[in-house]
């Protein structure tokens, strides 16, 4: 048997996730990710034929994993999307919302470019003919994808419904991380530990850092909430609609119910957030023991008094609008469009507001732009300056750390022959690989794009 791999995304960087997995004649490929930080209508050019795909396996339903998937069917793509049912339900909405953001990223392209015509990467008929082809398969059901291949999920930990893709190919099996979620994250549940793994591909977003205890940023989120309390300003929160807020929210009801911080208005300025929330409610088998108690004793901690969900413009505008003091949740968590913008509109200039960052900007992002001390920024072909303080807290972030990540190899019973690492910045990869390397002596290797590999049959 003929097995390959081969790197088509999140090699350097972050976003774009994206591997082909060849089998004798047959390619599977994990995730199908925009790539995020690049001239918007370069996502359409794919580094491999969409039509010599098979099947699609899907992680998790971050768009940087599951962004082009309608372009690779707009472009010949003719097979099967395996995800869990939760990935399926929370794809719907990111995929529609990538849909404003390509209208939106669009335009602003064209307008750059003197008028020439940039055309949207998809629109919704494509999204929702794509989600025709999605075939959902719980946790730690086998499925075969033909007679010697299979595939099973396990938890990742990471967000509603995110998996662990494992695929056995007679006797071979091939392991890949999706992203990875660092343990006691409220709500879901930890990673699981996988069994047996000839060749893993992991992540490695925070491969060369360790994150401060939740705690420790739960405390820091109260501390800034005072903040603005006491200065009159408002603490807006870049937030991913997915994950992310619904974290926060958690922590937010916690501090709340402990008195630990003034009652205080919550926006969740963000329809597609609002959502997220509501099919997170359909999903009980994802969460963790600590949440379904508290569903079953009556204290559901994404619903309390002081939160205010805001889905018509109308509702935003008044945020806006609005002197009161708050604290204000809206998209894009790297601020590269969405509802943000015009809370950054409004809020940079103001230094008795903060900006709170939660989680990973990628490069060529306005959100790392801004984390990375810019005095001045341009929203709506307008410089706005940057008064507003500007915070970032780790600890909030569903990304395993690299103590989490090397404990998830550790764990691992019959250990991998070799470990592929990807979806992080050169650094966090390298270091990352050259601390496993090392200390447990396995072969592992940062890839190149479009690199392939053959992995020799175990059988």
């Amino acid at each position: 048997m003929n097995i390959k791999i081969a790197f088509h995304g999140a090699v350097g960087r972050t976003t774009g996730s994206a591997h082909i997995l060849t089998i004798n004649d047959k390619r599977i490929l994990l995730d199908c990710g925009m790539i995020q930080g690049i001239p918007h209508h370069y996502n359409r050019n794919f580094s491999f034929d969409p039509r010599d795909i098979d099947v699609v396996v899907l992680s998790h339903a971050h768009i940087d994993h599951s962004g082009r998937i309608p372009l690779l069917f707009d472009q010949g793509f003719d097979g099967t999307v395996y995800c869990t049912p939760a990935t399926k339900a929370l794809a719907k909405i990111l995929l529609l919302d990538a849909v404003k953001i390509s209208k939106e990223e669009a335009a602003k392209e064209q307008r750059k470019s003197k008028g020439r015509y940039i055309e949207p990467l998809y629109d919704e008929e494509d999204v929702y003919n794509a989600l025709k082809r999605f075939e959902t398969i719980p946790y730690h059901r086998e499925e075969f994808l033909e007679k010697q291949v299979s595939l099973k999920f396990l938890d990742a930990g990471h967000i509603l419904g995110s998996a662990q893709p494992i695929l056995d190919i007679d006797g071979t099996v091939v392991a890949f991380t999706g992203d990875l979620g660092q343990n006691d994250q409220p709500l879901i549940k930890n990673p699981e530990p996988i069994e047996k793994a000839h060749y893993l591909i992991t992540e490695s977003t925070y491969g060369d850092r360790i994150h401060p205890p939740m705690e420790h940023a739960t405390k820091t989120l109260g501390d800034f909430a005072k903040f603005v309390t006491r200065e009159g300003g408002k603490l807006v929160i870049p937030s991913f609609a997915l994950g992310r807020t619904q974290t926060l929210i958690y922590f937010l009801n916690e501090l709340f119910e402990k008195d630990i911080i003034q009652k205080t208005p919550v926006y969740i300025d963000s329809p597609m957030a609002i959502d997220a929330t509501e099919i997170y409610l359909k999903h009980p088998e994802c969460f963790d023991k600590e949440t379904v108690e508290l569903l079953r004793s009556g204290d559901n901690p994404l619903r309390f008094q002081e939160l205010h969900y805001s889905k018509t413009h109308r509702e935003s505008r008044a945020i806006l609008t609005g002197w009161e003091t708050c604290i204000v949740f809206a998209g894009s968590g790297m601020c590269n469009g969405g509802r943000i913008l015009d809370h950054l509109l409004n809020d940079l200039p103001n230094r008795k507001s903060i900006v709170l960052f939660v989680g990973f900007q990628a490069k060529g992002t306005l959100g790392r732009e801004i984390v990375d001390g810019a005095k001045e920024v341009e929203i709506y072909n307008k410089k706005i300056p940057v008064r507003a303080k500007i915070k970032m807290v780790r600890g909030f972030s569903a990304h395993a750390d690299k103590l989490e990540l090397k404990n998830h190899i550790v764990r691992i019973k019959q250990k991998p022959r070799k470990i592929f690492v990807v979806h992080g910045e050169a650094q966090q990869s390298l270091t990352f690989a050259a601390n496993i390397r090392n200390t447990l002596k396995i072969w592992t290797h940062v890839p190149q794009y479009k690199q392939e590999y053959p992995l020799k049959p175990m059988n």
